[in-house]
């Protein structure tokens, strides 16, 4: 029997927290670079430079990869021969979370809760914990970190026993085909299989942390990746776990992580934490930003003869408003019969940035997924405003109120946030302050680069 004391889960945790949202999986850098270094499309070479210089700028500044620094998951195997004294062990955990995203200005993205109160907690927590006891004498710790862009897509399916292989690669396959640009592809998936609906979904986060696979999961993984054809090209790694389950049921869970996955693993005995390290290692990569068009906020009908496909570099002010934000836009218009700030020929930019930090003008910040707001489309353009940014495809109906308004949607790559926080120049805030990261902000930016899309 050893004793640790949770202070020292403590630590490990905020000290994990730090590393899952700044630091990239070395392995899957290199899978990156050689993605990068092999792309004949000039479009796909761009956006992969983009991921890798943002995971060079993370990591020399020690900030988040992405702006959505999402939910901490927390998975604890604790041997049978420890015993915990000090505090109750999930206090240690989220109070460990609670100060390393205050300390670290990460964004809280928790909200109290998922009915009825949406308010964000200002925390970031509570965190979602699972222990489980294992042999040993030793305390294992792993952290995910999960964003919702991804989250949102992902899915479960109870199949039957007897259902061919080929049926399960289906659904597979159209799950990463739904979630599209709305998850910041290439995506890194989890698969879990067995235990129950609920344990399904729990496998499909842990597939993550596995250092290896077995024949027979090799083999599945590389079906599956030919079944997947073009698509697999969207995916850079897959992991899965399959454990027991009733002989009447085959459980399977797809979590969707982004190329930003963020996990985070250390061990504690006796001897103190031990951290598994990442021996990141980022080749430098050539520079192949390319030149596309300044295009200026104030030139609105330039703006409006903007062709899809384009790629421009915005200059100008923008504002930024997301899903809180424009639900308060809707009751107050509801209310008021106008908007609660001037919107014609605006630019409305959806997302949340994380706090600033130390001499930054504003945190890592990126666009969210577009569609959440598509039902606010029609009453935003048919009173004036301009275009949207955000990142992924819109529904028919926000297609059509756009269009037919003469308006612009333009994407801004997900998952770059670092990189993107350095075309803003000026940032204040201008309603719902209490929104805290969904408060309406106006922007000034230069050269943020976009692509049309509508």
């Amino acid at each position: 029997m050893i004793n640790i004391d949770t202070n020292l889960i403590e630590e490990a945790v905020y000290n994990l927290c730090i590393r899952a949202n700044t630091e990239y999986n070395s392995k899957l850098y290199n899978i990156l670079t050689h993605m990068y270094n092999t792309a004949s499309n000039r479009e796909e070479k761009y956006r992969l430079y983009c991921i890798l210089k943002n995971i060079q700028l993370a990591s020399k500044s020690r900030r988040p990869l992405c702006q959505d620094t999402g939910q901490v998951m927390v998975f604890m195997e604790i041997g049978q021969n420890v015993h915990l004294s000090g505090g109750f062990i999930n206090d240690a955990v989220n109070k460990a979370v609670e100060k390393a995203y205050k300390e670290n200005f990460f964004r809280k993205s928790v909200a109290k809760d998922a009915l009825f109160d949406r308010n964000n907690t200002g925390t970031n927590t509570p965190s979602i914990i699972y222990t489980d006891i294992a042999k040993g004498d030793e305390v294992k710790i792993n952290i995910l970190i999960k964003g919702a862009g991804s989250e949102n897509y992902s899915n479960i399916k109870m199949f039957s026993p007897s259902t061919p292989k080929e049926e399960i690669y289906k659904f597979i396959k159209d799950t990463v085909a739904n979630a599209g640009e709305k998850s910041c592809p290439p995506l890194v998936l989890g698969i879990g299989f067995g235990e129950t609906m609920d344990g399904a979904a729990v496998l499909s986060k842990k597939a993550f942390f596995k250092q290896n696979e077995t024949d027979k999961e090799a083999e599945f993984i590389t079906e599956l990746k030919k079944y997947l054809g073009e698509i697999n090209k969207e995916i850079i790694d897959i992991k899965i776990l399959s454990e027991q389950t009733h002989i009447a049921s085959l459980p399977c869970a797809i979590t969707i992580n982004c190329h930003s996955t963020r996990h985070a693993q250390c061990t504690i005995n006796e001897s103190g934490i031990t951290y598994k390290e990442n021996n990141e290692k980022y080749n430098e990569i050539s520079d192949t930003e390319g030149t596309h068009p300044e295009i200026h906020t104030n030139d609105i009908e330039k703006i409006r003869t903007l062709k899809k496909g384009e790629r421009v570099l915005l200059t100008g002010e923008i504002y930024t408003a997301r899903d809180a934000a424009h639900k308060r836009i809707n009751e107050y218009y509801k209310q008021t019969g106008n908007m609660p700030f001037d919107i014609k020929d605006k630019i409305i930019f959806y997302a949340g940035p994380c706090p600033a930090g130390k001499d930054e003008i504003i945190g890592p910040i990126g666009p969210t997924t577009s569609a959440r707001m598509d039902r606010y489309c029609d009453l935003l353009y048919s009173n004036g405003l301009l275009a949207t940014i955000g990142k992924g495809e819109r529904s028919f109906e926000a297609q059509n109120a756009i269009e037919s308004h003469r308006g612009r949607y333009f994407s801004a790559q997900g998952g770059i946030a670092c990189l993107l926080s350095k075309c803003i120049k000026k940032s204040e805030i201008i309603l719902y302050e209490e929104l805290d990261t969904e408060a309406i902000r106006k922007l000034y930016v230069e050269k943020l680069p976009l692509k049309v899309e509508i």
